[in-house]
């Protein structure tokens, strides 16, 4: 082979392997720019979960942008209480896209908000008005709860039951105090680490810690919060006969009127007391797919 020959063969090696890097380098510069795009729009779905204008023809480091926002009301396919953000980057001939599914709404936003089933249970608003849109069973992601937080108020003031022998509590009505505030503005912590039995046409007040069941009798009502960390638990009518919770529930297992309906009224101001003692790091968007 002449030397000739033989550098022109280099030269092509070398000019071949440099548009590799350039391909390359390319290709990560495009998908960078989608990535930066999708982060770009959940910042702002995060100020405002409306938003729904997406971005046009950004340029970011050479790269062109280009961000799409749907929802179910663009394809149903999406969900409900669910948006699609697509960003695209563009260098040259190369795009790349970042396609991002997020939750866009908080769990208190629920009257009940389960990660199993819930059957016989209606929900209501918080002027009594029925809307089953308050129900979220099977949810997507479960909220960030500090349960450790829960247990040493509970335990703070003197409202730890059955944590020996793991049977039932049947709080006598009004309990603990007549009222869902243990003093002020600080609510009252329940913490039941068996079965938690309310008995016909009582009325028990609070934020409830079950480790067991939530049992409800003819007329029973809570008013607060229930939360049942394990999945085991369940919520359930335990008589042929409504109850109602006014405030909220949130479980890891299923909520089940047998039935008879548990009515369960969403009450702001008990899930805002819940949320910030107890929830505060939960953001008004959740990411449940990136790819």
């Amino acid at each position: 082979m002449s030397f000739g020959v033989l550098s022109l063969s280099k030269n092509q090696r070398l000019v071949d392997s440099t548009s590799r890097v350039v391909d390359s380098f390319t290709r990560y510069s495009s998908k960078n720019a989608a990535t930066s795009g999708a982060y770009m729009a959940l910042n702002r779905l995060y100020l405002d979960s409306s938003w729904r204008d997406g971005y046009s023809n950004l340029m970011l480091a050479g790269n062109e942008v280009n961000v799409q926002i749907e929802d179910a009301s663009d394809d149903a396919s999406i969900g409900d209480y669910r948006v699609r953000i697509r960003a695209t980057g563009a260098n040259g001939d190369t795009a790349s896209t970042t396609e991002v599914v997020a939750f866009d709404r908080r769990f208190d936003n629920f009257a009940v908000w389960s990660k199993d089933t819930v059957i016989s249970t209606v929900t209501k608003d918080s002027l009594g008005n029925v809307n089953s849109n308050l129900t979220m069973q099977k949810a997507p992601f479960m909220p960030k709860i500090n349960k450790t937080g829960l247990m040493n108020a509970a335990a703070a003031q003197f409202h730890v039951y059955n944590e020996d022998d793991e049977s039932h509590f049947h709080p006598s009505d009004t309990f603990p105090n007549g009222s869902f505030y243990y003093a002020f503005n600080v609510p009252n912590v329940v913490r039941v680490a068996g079965d938690l039995h309310v008995r016909d046409d009582r009325t028990i007040h609070g934020i409830y810690i079950v480790e067991g069941d939530v049992l409800l009798n003819e007329n029973a009502t809570v008013n607060g919060v229930l939360y049942l960390p394990n999945a085991t638990s369940r919520v359930y009518n335990h008589e042929t006969a409504a109850s109602q919770v006014t405030g909220g529930i949130v479980t890891w297992g299923e909520v089940d009127g047998v039935g008879y309906p548990i009515n369960v009224q969403h009450k702001p101001e008990f899930w805002r007391a819940f949320i910030k003692n107890y929830a505060p790091d939960n953001a008004p968007i959740r990411v449940i797919s990136w790819k």
